[in-house]
């Protein structure tokens, strides 16, 4: 083994300038390039042209039914499937239209990138993003709107849905041996009737189920609140630019240090 590696001074070894006792004074060159990289950062974001964002709201309620086999769990999938159906096809072209007659040319990959969605409790909120506010209030009031109008249309559907299920069940249940339905409606029954009222309801049941667009009696919508008109814009990408131009920076000055041939390399602890 030659006498080099024996004493700790062979060419090929390399202790990091940062991590050695006497360091100080270049962690503070790293400091200092951290320091500039998030005020480079901060001017990019003030760079940047202002965003704003505006909240409309479709609120719904419960229906508690009786004898409904509705569980919490449905009850929250449902929800939570209203805003699903706020990029529904039919929604969303009514949007589009709307906007395209104020000259306002809107596409579902756009209105991806500017809308999101957010749910509180009951309510279904609808966030809308754009440079100007009028235009971000006006969409998200347009949306709210059109989703509010397609469910309560739905809603009805739902009503008609499960009103044709009932009696459907009712006529299956007098069919049983031990039926649960009252004893003067199962003995007014007969073939014929059975026969043709429940052709009828089979297909009130294939015709509104897809009009329903999943929503069922136990939730029902009951209003929108139009967004207002922001008076401030968001500063949501300000911080992440400092913080981004500090890392840059913590790694630019790392490497400064590092690699700079001209800084003296000290092996001593």
């Amino acid at each position: 083994m030659d006498q080099e590696k024996l004493n700790g001074n062979h060419p090929d070894d390399h202790v990091l300038r940062l991590l050695n006792r006497k360091s100080g004074s270049v962690w503070v060159i790293v400091f200092v390039f951290m320091i500039a990289g998030a005020l480079l950062g901060g001017l990019v974001s003030l760079a940047l042209p202002p965003v704003y964002e505006a909240r409309a709201l479709v609120s719904t309620n419960l229906e508690l039914v009786q004898d409904a086999n509705i569980t919490e769990i449905m009850l929250d999938a449902e929800i939570n499937h209203i805003g699903e159906l706020v990029f529904h096809p039919d929604v969303i072209q009514e949007l589009i239209a709307r906007e395209d007659k104020l000259g306002n040319h809107l596409t579902l990959e756009k209105l991806k990138k500017i809308g999101a969605v957010e749910r509180q409790l009951m309510n279904t909120v609808i966030k809308v993003r754009d440079e100007e506010p009028e235009v971000a209030a006006r969409i998200a009031s347009a949306w709210a709107e059109i989703l509010y109008n397609r469910l309560t249309a739905a809603y009805e559907h739902a009503v008609k849905l499960s009103s044709a299920k009932q009696q459907y069940n009712a006529i299956r249940d007098c069919m049983t041996a031990a039926p649960k339905a009252p004893k003067n409606f199962c003995s007014s029954l007969n073939a014929e009737f059975v026969r043709e009222e429940t052709d009828r309801l089979v297909e009130i049941i294939l015709s509104e189920s897809p009009q329903t667009l999943g929503l069922t009696v136990a939730l029902n919508v009951s209003q929108y609140q139009p967004a207002a008109q922001p008076e401030k814009p968001l500063h949501y990408s300000r911080g992440a630019l400092i913080l981004g131009g500090a890392l840059a920076g913590l790694a630019l000055g790392i490497a400064f240090v590092e690699l700079n041939p001209k800084l003296k390399r000290n092996h001593e602890a």
